[in-house]
């Protein structure tokens, strides 16, 4: 880090906006920059939860599994700072019965819904994906096709 933290402070307030989310090692916002996505900042640098997803997404992004997932865009070389694709919450209806094997932590927040415009005069379609995969049993279970019940609850 430069001795300039004013200007970090500047460059952070440019690239973040409002925080939306937290957990217990990450900060999400939006983005005054690039409004399509959130940015994800670790605030314990041992935790590696941006790391796991940046590495999943590397991972998952041209195989058919990776409608599962929100699309990561960019990571900063200590992992500290994630780019994400933004999601919007999902209706209670658009929550599906059955997920993934290898997805877990079915936390209705850890979850949104996706959109891709329609081409051809073809509608736009809008799709569940996890948008907080920092812990998931990919390691576990693979690239399976395998489904299994979802048990959705709320943070209380």
């Amino acid at each position: 880090m430069s001795e300039y933290s004013h200007i970090h402070e500047d460059a952070f307030n440019l690239l973040c906006d409002e925080r939306i989310g937290y957990g217990m090692s990450r900060d999400v916002f939006t983005s005054r920059l690039l409004p399509d996505c959130v940015i994800k900042i670790e605030k314990d640098p041992h935790r590696f939860q941006n790391v796991v997803e940046w590495e999943t997404w590397q991972r998952v992004r041209d195989t058919k599994v990776s409608r599962w997932f929100a699309a990561c865009r960019w990571i900063s070389p200590n992992g500290r700072v994630l780019v994400m694709e933004r999601t919007r919450p999902p209706a209670p209806a658009e929550f599906l019965d059955r997920m993934p094997a290898f997805l877990c932590d079915f936390k209705r927040t850890n979850y949104g819904m996706v959109k891709a415009e329609g081409k051809n005069g073809k509608p736009d379609t809008e799709w569940l994906v996890c948008h907080d995969y920092g812990t998931h049993l990919m390691f576990e279970h693979g690239m399976t096709k395998r489904m299994r019940k979802a048990d959705w609850w709320d943070a209380s």
